[in-house]
């Protein structure tokens, strides 16, 4: 049965998606809701009663931690099943106990799919799935209709870019009303398109190296990506979603010192990237700047950057014509410090100490005219930095103690999280009279206060993994001793 309906997605059939799950206990009937509730935040429901969990009950359970989006004020996310071993379910939420559910799918049918890189295009909840439980299985791309529930392979026999693990490292680029995406085929990478539909889903260019383009980075009406040339270095290469117009702009081999696009995001009308001296090395990167010509594609400067940060969580970020980035001083005690560039040169903005562990600057996420970021002390801590781009602006918010794992080393900081433009931020963190909870921000230190404590006294209900805005409520996993780690929402705050 596996088998006919993995086929039937291979040759592009749509596949109609079946009721029931056997995974989860049957569903239960509508309780006195909410059942629990601190404040304005409340359990959606208790999916796995008896205090067993939906989510990994420690929020930082390496690539476990699913993800989430907002599909037209509906929340879809995924789960790992650890029990059954059947990779990601896809589930969706309005806010309500009956609304909270496994998504009626192929996974519970019996068909191989496990959903993600979850992206939404012109409506459509676009994934990435293995095409088998092997330890090194091809990728393809798929649709998922919300409103009818059907699945559709949008990349029946072309192969999506996988990392090092062998996992899928789709990137899905905004292109107007399109997104661009690298896949392999045979020994060579190429570059596709797609609308969310199989009719608008079709190749741009092939030929592209010997792997499929990876860093896919939109400046405006274009797309830049690197293309794996050789062992020894990529090419850069630039997009405008159509064939003549998918050109390489500049080789980084010989003489050059760093061959490796690492990350990138567009400043103004220009990009601004990270090459490395080797392909997975984030540790020592330099700041290039191009603008789709040979010519002006070059080293922002000489001096280099030591972050790993900046190749795991992006380029940095943009505010007020500016790129803002850590990195560790080259000094003897490899302070962390906070950097940025205009695209001409860079700028040291403030030296932040000594950390107790490897993360460094990280989190920067732009608030308005404002960047708030976490940085480490050695206690162990993480503090929550802001900055408006000037050493006398830069200062602390808030210090939040910092659990150490069996090896020593710090549980990294929790993401920042706008629950709409302009603000307030979510993040989870701990002060001295409660365990790591949920708290807000506007970027001054009045401002920066809990929210909830969902797990009251020492005990820490660790929210996050991820949040995610949906309709009017703000969702995000968060554990109790009542009920084990679940799906708690906020009204939007």
């Amino acid at each position: 049965m596996r088998w006919e309906m993995l086929k039937a997605g291979l040759l592009g059939a749509g596949l109609s998606w079946g009721m029931g799950c056997v995974e989860i206990p049957p569903f239960d009937p509508e309780p006195a809701w909410p059942a629990q509730q601190v404040g304005t935040a409340f359990l959606v429901r208790d999916i796995i009663p008896g205090g067993g969990s939906l989510f990994p009950t420690e929020p930082y359970f390496g690539y476990r931690l699913g993800e989430a989006l907002d599909v037209a004020g509906t929340l879809y996310f995924t789960r790992f099943d650890l029990v059954g071993d059947e990779g990601w379910r896809l589930w969706r939420s309005d806010g309500t106990h009956a609304g909270t559910r496994v998504a009626e799918g192929p996974w519970s049918a019996g068909a191989l799919l496990s959903p993600q890189r979850l992206t939404l295009v012109n409506g459509n909840l676009v994934f990435a799935s293995p095409l088998s439980a092997s330890t090194q299985p091809p990728f393809r791309l798929w649709r998922y209709d919300v409103a009818s529930g059907n699945a559709e392979a949008l990349t029946p026999y072309q192969d999506l870019a996988t990392d090092r693990d062998s996992e899928v490292s789709l990137e899905l680029a905004p292109l107007g009303a399109r997104v661009l995406f690298g896949v392999k085929e045979g020994e060579q990478g190429a570059l596709w398109v797609t609308d969310g539909t199989p009719q608008g889903t079709a190749r741009v260019k092939t030929g592209l190296g010997s792997e499929a383009p990876v860093r896919l980075m939109p400046v405006g009406s274009r797309i830049f990506f690197a293309v794996r040339e050789s062992e020894e270095h990529h090419a850069l290469w630039v997009s405008d979603g159509t064939a003549a117009g998918t050109v390489k702009v500049k080789s980084l081999s010989a003489p050059a010192n760093f061959h490796f696009v690492q990350a990138g995001t567009a400043l103004g009308n220009q990009l601004l990237f990270w090459v490395s001296r080797f392909p997975v090395d984030g540790s020592d990167m330099q700041l290039w700047r191009s603008d789709g010509t040979v010519e002006g594609t070059t080293p922002v400067s000489d001096t280099t950057a030591s972050n790993a940060d900046l190749s795991r969580h992006g380029a940095g970020v943009v505010m007020g014509g500016h790129l803002f980035f850590g990195r560790w001083a080259h000094t003897a005690d490899r302070a962390q410090e906070l950097w940025k560039s205009d695209g001409r040169s860079m700028e040291r903005v403030a030296s932040l100490g000594k950390a107790a562990s490897f993360h460094g600057v990280t989190r920067l996420t732009a608030l308005n005219d404002l960047v708030l970021f976490w940085a480490e002390e050695t206690t162990p801590a993480s503090v929550l930095w802001r900055t408006d781009g000037t050493e006398t602006g830069t200062l602390p918010l808030m210090k939040s103690p910092v659990e150490v794992d069996a090896y020593g080393g710090m549980w990294p900081p929790s993401v920042l999280a706008a629950s709409r433009p302009g603000g307030p931020l979510l993040f989870a963190a701990a002060d001295a009279e409660s365990g790591t909870e949920l708290w807000r921000t506007d970027g001054t230190v009045q401002s920066t206060v809990r929210i909830a404590d969902l797990a009251p006294g020492p005990d820490s209900s660790s929210p996050g993994g991820w949040f995610m805005p949906s309709g009017d409520h703000l969702y995000f996993p968060a554990w109790t001793r009542e009920s084990g780690r679940e799906l708690w929402a906020l009204p939007m705050p």
